[in-house]
């Protein structure tokens, strides 16, 4: 009988290793597959309980893109906090200075009412003109934040206080999720895995 080789890992007892590494590509393909989905779904509805444990509507359209840009390409620039709170912050802004510099916040709603005016489409247009350059001037790229100065300028988010701390709390939980979402990736190397 020939004595075990160090690279003939089918009959050497192999110790249980804490984290499961994949060592194969179909393993790692597979987890980072299941991971961003599952996650971006916890997520969500981590963030939509906590806004009805409170009975404020925290969950907004704009968060969806956000979470999946954290789940699935938490490397990237516009997974970070930075972006993606200053990005939104800066969508919000452009969408109601925006909506009041061409007097669109009394034309309706675009999604409830179906009509679209030259005024709520030149506030767009200003407003998501505005968000990309403050963003990219502050390295701040975020894309969901375009989406959040649309929902503004189309009607869908009501220029108040009220959708300024919708919007501010929302993103302040998205931003926290996001953060034990990159922690935890099992696709990112060195990072201590959840």
């Amino acid at each position: 009988m020939s004595p075990i080789s160090s690279d003939d890992s089918r009959t050497a007892p192999q110790p249980i290793p804490e984290v499961v590494e994949f060592k194969n590509r179909r393993g790692r393909a597979l987890v980072s597959r299941l991971y961003p989905a599952m996650i971006s779904g916890l997520v969500i509805g981590a963030i939509g309980s906590f806004a009805i444990s409170v009975d404020e509507p925290w969950l907004f359209p704009s968060l969806g893109p956000t979470v999946f840009i954290q789940a699935v390409t938490p490397g990237a620039s516009g997974a970070r906090v930075w972006n993606t709170i200053v990005g939104h912050a800066i969508g919000l802004v452009a969408g109601f200075v925006a909506l009041f510099a061409f007097a669109a916040q009394n034309t309706p709603a675009v999604m409830t009412s179906e009509i679209l005016s030259m005024q709520r489409v030149a506030a767009t247009a200003l407003a998501v003109s505005v968000t990309v350059g403050l963003q990219l001037a502050l390295s701040a790229q975020h894309p969901p934040a375009a989406a959040t100065t649309m929902l503004v300028t189309l009607g869908s988010l009501k220029p108040n206080w009220s959708t300024v701390s919708i919007v501010t709390i929302g993103v302040l939980l998205a931003a926290a999720f996001g953060v034990i979402v990159r922690i935890c990736h099992p696709a990112i190397p060195g990072k201590r895995q959840c």
